[in-house]
């Protein structure tokens, strides 16, 4: 399952902006021997303190060869002074960030352990260096430590994360095709006795919940897709995408009940975007709102507008006049959690989700003034009023 690819563009982008170029190497060239010396007291020192951590002693105790974690960390700090800092480093310190992932190593002893050699390599410098250069290799070795922990961190989310999302999909592969056949033979059962009887709301229960079931799998492999993807961007007309999404909902009889009004000022609906993602922001957003109205006062109102001041982002609220209780609000952005008995609890979520692949904001809030909720949306704009 593992892929050590690293992603160098954006590992190139630390390296620059932490500032470490050949004038930093050269200049920390002529010490290396000094700290390569001293691995294995590095290692005996990074070995004593993990040891003496109870959460950490375990995994030595249980080392399958005697002193083979000592030698492990002997090797990469040799390797650390003897890298040029290049993209053969950069990829080294990927793949080390995703074996931690692999042997399910916690980022907090990570980040820890990259402590413990700073702290390490200040005492070297403080014994081993001439007084007019330690402030030049004290600076070059605390910004390569920091991009150690930049890379390594990011390799070990990047990975988590992506390991999440491969059994969200696979288990929404394994999930489709039984729901699919259960939900045909259960009709098909249903279709054998008589409407308005027990045994038939039975069947249209199970029908529904099957239902429901469907729509989850269908809404986990949009997720998936756009987390793993990136947008399109392209210039769209927010009104044509809005437009498009409540037609989606109407064929999908998802509205017939309620009042929905759309109010798109002209110079808020133009700007750069992924047209099929955000048909997906709206579609989601409004269905929310129609689901959870006032059933006494059914009405979600879509608003654009452009802000008056720098950078001039694009605020969309989409109210609804229904109110959740102030205790569930912070949960409706989590996957799965749903206050409707058919929902599937990913709506909300594919909606942030696609707003943060736009660099925008989505925020959940009572609305201001009336009675009821408003999802606000931050999109950037044009630039200019």
């Amino acid at each position: 399952m593992t892929d050590y690819q690293s992603p160098l563009e954006k590992l190139h982008l630390l390296f620059e902006k932490i500032g470490i170029g050949p004038i930093e190497i050269d200049q920390l060239r002529p010490f290396k021997k000094f700290f390569i010396s001293r691995k294995n007291d590095f290692a005996d020192y990074f070995y004593s303190f993990f040891f003496d951590m109870s959460d950490t002693r375990m995994i030595l105790e249980g080392e399958k060869e005697r002193g083979l974690m000592k030698r492990v960390w002997a090797g990469w700090f040799e390797s650390f002074f003897n890298s040029e800092a290049n993209d053969t480093f950069l990829k080294y310190l990927w793949k080390v960030g995703v074996r931690h992932v692999e042997v399910n190593l916690d980022q907090r002893f990570s980040n820890l352990g990259f402590a413990m050699i700073r702290q390490f390599c200040h005492s070297v410098i403080a014994t081993d260096i001439p007084l007019e250069q330690r402030g030049q290799v004290l600076s070059t070795i605390d910004k390569m430590v920091d991009l150690c922990v930049l890379v390594e961190t990011a390799a070990y989310i990047e990975n988590t994360i992506s390991c999440d999302i491969e059994v969200m999909s696979e288990v929404a592969d394994r999930v489709r095709n039984p729901a699919m056949v259960i939900g045909w033979n259960i009709k098909k059962l249903q279709g054998k006795v008589v409407e308005g009887t027990k045994e038939y709301n039975t069947y249209q229960m199970l029908i529904s919940e099957n239902q429901r079931l469907e729509n989850m799998v269908k809404d986990i492999k949009i997720y998936t897709e756009i987390f793993e993807g990136e947008p399109e961007f392209q210039k769209i007309n927010l009104r044509e995408i809005i437009g498009s999404a409540l037609e989606n909902l109407k064929t999908r009889n998802k509205y017939n009940h309620v009042q929905v009004t759309t109010d798109c000022r002209e110079n808020s609906c133009f700007l750069k975007g992924d047209p099929k993602w955000l048909e997906y922001l709206f579609y989601y957003l409004i269905e929310n709102g129609i689901e959870a109205v006032d059933p006494q006062n059914p009405v979600v109102r879509i608003s654009l507008e452009l802000e008056d001041t720098p950078p001039f982002n694009v605020r969309i609220d989409i109210f609804n006049s229904g109110a959740p209780p102030k205790e569930e609000v912070e949960k409706l952005l989590s996957p799965f959690f749903s206050t409707k008995a058919a929902g599937t609890g990913f709506g909300l979520p594919i909606a942030r989700l696609v707003s943060r692949k736009h660099h925008g904001t989505l925020t959940i809030h009572p609305a201001d003034g009336r009675e009821g909720t408003s999802v606000i949306v931050i999109l950037p704009g044009s630039g200019q009023p």
